[in-house]
């Protein structure tokens, strides 16, 4: 293992799949392409990786050194920052979990075996994994979201279907009390016609 894999080999190793006590807390801070790319110009140069983060207005310098790695074996795309709505399906979760745990990995070096930009994105699926079970893995993302919209959906329509029916309802009442207005104006004629024939007679 070089120096370089070796110093991203640095979080607790997993017991098991259900029990981890400590996740690693890893973070990622999104930084530009450039910025990759600029980093790792620098520490080809022989500059080292606290150095170029600390010029580069990077926090730690693990950031540094898991881009040069991602650069060593992928390339310049290996840089380049992934589509927010890339989703990875349940079955490739697993097989990723289930390789760092049989290798005793950390998520930066699980990260580079498998080419995920941001090594944070396992230590989630870990967290599911061991929060609610492998089920968590295959909740596709988007899904909720996607429930949410047709029930707001549902909702709009019952709520339509409910104001045409109180419209309805209230154009019935309009008409109901036109009816009684009629009938009572109609008696009220019937009953004056029948008094003036009353008293002719």
């Amino acid at each position: 293992m070089s120096n370089l894999q070796g110093s991203l080999h640095s979080e607790v190793n997993p017991l098991s799949w259900t029990k981890e006590s400590n996740l690693g807390g890893f973070t990622m801070t999104k930084f530009s392409f450039e910025v990759k790319l600029k980093a790792v110009q620098m520490y080809l140069a022989g500059i080292g990786s606290s150095t170029i983060a600390r010029r580069l207005g990077i926090k730690g310098k693990k950031s540094v050194q898991i881009w040069v790695a991602r650069y060593r074996k992928y390339g310049v795309q290996g840089l380049e920052i992934r589509s927010p709505k890339f989703d990875y399906d349940g079955n490739f979760k697993l097989k990723v979990l289930n390789w760092r745990k049989q290798h005793k990995a950390s998520y930066p070096q699980t990260a580079l075996q498998f080419d995920i930009s941001n090594p944070g994105t396992i230590a989630n699926w870990q967290r599911k994994l061991n929060e609610r079970g492998i089920e968590a893995l295959f909740t596709r993302r988007g899904r909720a979201n996607h429930m949410t919209t047709n029930h707001n959906q549902q909702a709009r329509k019952q709520l339509s279907e409910l104001e045409r029916l109180k419209a309805e309802n209230r154009a019935l009442k309009v008409e109901n009390e036109y009816l009684k207005k009629l009938e009572a104006l109609v008696q009220r004629r019937g009953q004056s016609k029948k008094n003036i024939k009353s008293s002719k007679n």
